[in-house]
């Protein structure tokens, strides 16, 4: 799940290092090449487990902007608990940052 919410974030401020290093994590931790590319091209996949579906969802939301959606919170506190959703929230809003960072820095995908 925190891959997931990792490239929804990255994906959104098309930071391309944060994808590249994130995406070389999530394929060690089993997500497939089709999951992945969807989320990379900013879309949804279809067949994101229940956990997975949840952590997209929250994170799209976030870096969306604005207020999160009382529905997707408690959809992330009932798949996380309280604490788990909360460190979501704060995964999401660390990967903005470093999004925005490496943006700034136009840090390169190694060849």
């Amino acid at each position: 799940m925190r891959e997931v919410a990792i490239l929804v974030t990255g994906s959104h401020f098309r930071s391309g290092y944060e994808l590249y290093a994130h995406v070389l994590v999530a394929e060690q931790r089993g997500l497939s090449d089709e999951k992945l590319a969807t989320i990379v091209a900013g879309q949804r996949p279809v067949d994101l487990t229940k956990q997975e579906a949840v952590a997209y969802d929250m994170a799209s939301a976030l870096v969306s902007g604005g207020v999160l959606p009382e529905l997707t919170y408690r959809a992330a506190v009932k798949e996380f608990g309280e604490h788990g959703a909360a460190e979501l929230s704060y995964l999401v809003g660390v990967y903005c940052m470093v999004s925005v960072t490496l943006n700034t820095f136009d840090v390169p995908v190694p060849d």
